[in-house]
Parts: C-alpha cells; sequence; structure tokens
C-alpha cells in the first residue's frame, strides 16, 4: 500500500506573528472604545440619528476619540457627536464636545466611508466596524463585520484598506476572507458551548490580527484554528492573544507567542492536550 505523502511544512515568520498580535491587541482597544462610545450615544435623550451615518474611533495623544457624524452638500465632514477616553482605558468613554476634536478628522472620515462603502458593496451588510490606524505614510482602515446576536458571530467577511494622508486616495484594497464564516456559539443539549472553532485560509497562511482580536475581544468564542489546507500546520489562537503553531500530522507545538508577546522557549512547549480549551485539535 504506498504511502500517503506529508503535506509541507513552512511556518509563518516570528516577526509576522508578532506583528499580528500587536495589531490585534490594538484592534481590541479601538473596537472597546467604539463598543463604548456607542452604547453613551444610544443614551442621549437628544440623539439626532439624521446628523450622522458615519463613525469611527481614533487615538490622538493622550486619549482616544469616538466620532459620530456625516458628509455635507459641500462634502464636508461635520461631527455631530463625540466621546474621549484615555489612551490606556479605551473603553472608559466620556461625552467630549465636537468643538474640542484634534485636527484631521475629516481625512479619516473620508476614509472609513470610502472603506465601509466597498465593503457593504461586497457583502451587503451595513453593520460594520471599521477601525483605523494612523500612519505616518498613510491611514489603514480595518473593516470588521458587525453582529448583534450573542449566540452567532461573524468571522470573515473583513478587509484591509489603504488610504493617503487626507483620506481620498484608496491606496490599496485587500479581503482578508473570501467570505463570511458564520460562527454559532449557541450551547447544545446539555449546556454546553462549542470549545473551539476551526477554518482553512485560502488567502494566507497564517493568522491574521482581525481573528485573533475577535477572540481577544469575545472569550465565549474560545480557541480559533486557522491555517492553509495544504500545510501540515495549524495556528491555535486563544483569548488571552496566545498564538500557537502546531503540527497537525503529530499533535505537537512547534511554536509559541506568549501575551507578553515573548516566544516559549523550546523546551516549554509541549504536545496539545485534548482537556486544555484553547489548544484542542
Amino acid at each position: 500500500m504506498p504511502e500517503v505523502a506529508e503535506k509541507p511544512l513552512t511556518l509563518v515568520a516570528d516577526a509576522e506573528l508578532v506583528r499580528v498580535q500587536n495589531r490585534a491587541r490594538y484592534i481590541v482597544a479601538s473596537e472597546q472604545g467604539a463598543i463604548r462610545a456607542t452604547d453613551l450615544l444610544l443614551e442621549r435623550p437628544d440623539l439626532d440619528r439624521t446628523r450622522m451615518n458615519w463613525f469611527f474611533t481614533v487615538p490622538r495623544g493622550n486619549a482616544w476619540y469616538a466620532v459620530f457624524g456625516r458628509f455635507n452638500p459641500e462634502d464636508t465632514f461635520v461631527p455631530a457627536y463625540a466621546y474621549r477616553a484615555p489612551i490606556e482605558f479605551s473603553g472608559e468613554m466620556e461625552d467630549f464636545p465636537v468643538a474640542s476634536l484634534p485636527e484631521g478628522m475629516e481625512a479619516v472620515a473620508r476614509a472609513v466611508s470610502t472603506a465601509c462603502e466597498r465593503v457593504f458593496q461586497v457583502h451587503g451588510r451595513k453593520q460594520l466596524n471599521p477601525v483605523v490606524v494612523e500612519e505616518d505614510d498613510g491611514i489603514t482602515v480595518y473593516v470588521l463585520q458587525g453582529f448583534d446576536d450573542s449566540n452567532l458571530y461573524l468571522l470573515g467577511g473583513d478587509f484591509r484598506f489603504r488610504f493617503s494622508k487626507d483620506g481620498r486616495q484608496k491606496l490599496q484594497e485587500l479581503p482578508l476572507h473570501q467570505g463570511l464564516i458564520p460562527v454559532s456559539v449557541a450551547p447544545d443539549g446539555d449546556g454546553e458551548r462549542p470549545a473551539f472553532s476551526a477554518h482553512a485560509h485560502v488567502l494566507f497562511p497564517g493568522p491574521l490580527e482581525t481573528e485573533l482580536a475577535l477572540v481577544m475581544l469575545y472569550p465565549v468564542l474560545g480557541g480559533l484554528f486557522v491555517g492553509a489546507s495544504d500545510q501540515d500546520c495549524i495556528y491555535a489562537l486563544s483569548p488571552d492573544g496566545t498564538i500557537r503553531a502546531v503540527r497537525l500530522s503529530r499533535e505537537e507545538v512547534l511554536r509559541e507567542l506568549r501575551p507578553d508577546g515573548t516566544f516559549a522557549p523550546p523546551e516549554a512547549l509541549v504536545p496539545a492536550k485534548e482537556d486544555e480549551a484553547g489548544v484542542v485539535l
């Protein structure tokens, strides 16, 4: 009987895993700020929804700012409501006067509106969560799918865009998954929730910052396992931010990026055990 050929094993570079973890932490902080700001917005007795159709959360200096507004007929962004939180605690949002917002918010709003409109064209869902990263050479916008069902989460459907510093020129449009990936965490007949979910990557061989961020933001998802179907390696993502590279054929942990951003020494790595949530294969 002929032997089955082993699948190749090519690990994602350590530097890429560190980048994914760092960016995931940023996305989590941004989303925590956006969630709290949205809650406060919906509590406003003076809320006028006609004054806004875009929102974003962005750090400036020693604070996070969440801004809600819309573009007027002259194509100028007009903020309607704003909130601010300390840079270390994005979830501690408080009402903030729009007149006191830092400069440059229009460029961010322009990039966000273009990115969200494009993702709506692709997937047809208006419930979208933008995450903005301002960098020296431009603006990066992630767009994640929003959801409001406590038992059904949406992975996939996410994009990463790059824009010029003024937000007017789209430099890159990159789908991070081929489509929407619904993940049910509804309890079974015994009241138990799934301990993990898994999906194969087609566009990228390793883990993505958006999916690690969602696992960190919503621990009820448990562990998430991702990897290319033609590789003998899968990446286990845990709610505490840990990333493990696991050889499937041997259930062997090859690399482990810890929550503190350091890699576990080789002697500390052990085979994945079935009774460990977030590591089970």
